[in-house]
């Protein structure tokens, strides 16, 4: 390579780190909730108590998380260790428990028995018709496999930003469970 094309690559691409590092600052503020699947890809922005993407529309008022995700209305109410409505026309009943720092959901969701447990460490567990086994990497991204009625998919990544878990369990668990389930 002549002289003059690697000074003027060298130039290129240092700009291009530059650029790059201004556009991930100035993205500092968003933060995206999202699952990767080697047949999907789910991404919402969330921004304090709305979560907003292709597939979801959803809005958190106190006790109460409405919107939209996958065409379907979502209405669930917060009840105590309770969350219950409706995710379009199937009822949604999920009882929660924290224990030693894991919340454990357990009821119906998507008009499916489903079990979910979650740490800083792991989640695990059944919602609608997939099974997950995912493991946090050191950023806190969750990755593993999932079956959704077929052989086992990997790698699955899903990343949940603060701002969704500033929501508190219940809200995170049934955001997370929109994503995690749909029919």
């Amino acid at each position: 390579m002549k002289r003059s094309s690697a000074k003027n690559l060298g130039g290129a691409l240092g700009m291009a780190a530059l650029l790059a590092l201004g556009t991930a600052a100035a993205q500092g503020e968003r933060q995206y909730l999202y699952l990767r699947t080697p047949n999907a890809a789910i991404t919402a922005r969330v921004d304090g108590d709305s979560v907003s993407g292709p597939d979801l529309q959803l809005s958190r008022d106190g006790k109460t998380l409405r919107g939209r995700a996958f065409g379907r209305t979502v209405f669930l109410g917060l009840n105590g260790e309770e969350l219950g409505g409706t995710v379009g026309s199937t009822l949604t009943r999920l009882s929660f428990e924290d224990k030693d720092g894991v919340t454990h959901a357990r009821g119906t969701f998507y008009g499916r028995l489903s079990e979910l447990s979650i740490s800083k460490e792991s989640l695990t567990g059944t919602v609608g018709p997939c099974s997950y086994d995912l493991t946090a990497n050191e950023d806190g991204v969750y990755v593993g496999s999932r079956s959704c009625g077929g052989r086992p998919e990997r790698p699955v990544v899903l990343s949940i930003p603060p701002a969704l878990a500033k929501q508190g369990p219940a809200m995170t668990l049934a955001t997370i469970s929109l994503i995690l389930g749909p029919p």
